[in-house]
């Protein structure tokens, strides 16, 4: 199903592993076309508005689209693509004008297993179902341990750690907030079709998702934010009872690409 704006932290990422780009770099939320095959292509807010100038972090953490239509054409979606590619996401993406808005279909395990990836800091494994499989003497059967591989930048994947830590604290996410560090992003598809929260804590990484099977919408206002963010909190009070807090590392430790 479509992430909508749960997709955007591909695109962030990207810009920020350029280099050229950081949490406080400004971007222009203003009215903008792209050619889109034999037509042309103007994003627009959810809210319909726009904002002007506004920092890359601001643009996140309360869900702007059109920064993040602008920063894809400028880094390149294919560029975008293949970041996803090393996420261990294997759905075909194309590279329409629309992708940072979630234009693709993944699937939750696609979309929790990329997230993982942000909450160690930029290592990667495998997603598996199965880590290991013994007999009843102790024998290995089948090992599924996670290999971990640095994969990403750390300073890129820091820095966006810190911005989806804001989306949480005082952006669209609030609902999610836990008593320990947490990043994430929601999402919301057009017709609220389908609605989104992946979030993460370092130690675990989770997606949940809210729509119906016949692709009917679930009804105006069904957002990320307001349906999907407290299905998420209430999942990760469960789940990290008894696990000690954790916070992220701060991209003052990297060096910058």
């Amino acid at each position: 199903r479509q992430p909508g704006s749960a997709f955007k932290p591909f695109v962030y990422y990207t810009a920020f592993a350029t280099g050229r780009y950081g949490p406080d770099s400004t971007v222009s939320d203003s009215p903008v076309s792209y050619p889109d095959g034999y037509e042309y292509y103007s994003p627009q807010n959810y809210d319909g508005s726009f904002s002007g100038a506004i920092s890359v972090r601001n643009a996140l953490e309360v869900s702007r689209n059109v920064p993040a239509v602008r920063i894809g054409q400028d880094i390149g979606l294919n560029k975008v693509i293949d970041v996803c590619r090393t996420l261990g996401i294997r759905s075909p993406i194309e590279p329409v004008v629309s992708l940072p808005l979630g234009a693709v279909d993944l699937t939750p395990m696609e979309m929790a297993g990329a997230y993982a990836t942000f909450a160690s800091n930029g290592w990667y494994s495998d997603t598996t179902l199965i880590v290991q499989v013994t007999d009843s003497t102790g024998n290995v059967l089948l090992d599924n341990t996670p290999k971990p591989q640095l994969v990403l930048d750390p300073w890129a994947v820091a820095s966006l750690n810190s911005v989806l830590r804001g989306v949480i604290d005082q952006g669209t996410a609030t609902s999610a907030r836990l008593d320990r560090p947490a990043a994430g992003k929601t999402g919301t598809t057009s017709s609220e079709r389908d609605i989104w929260f992946v979030g993460y804590v370092p130690q675990l990484a989770t997606a949940v998702w809210v729509g119906n099977d016949d692709y009917s919408p679930l009804g105006h206002g069904a957002t990320g934010g307001t349906y999907v963010a407290p299905i998420w909190r209430d999942f990760m009070q469960q789940a990290l009872r008894g696990v000690p807090a954790e916070n992220f590392k701060p991209a003052s430790e990297f060096d910058r690409p």
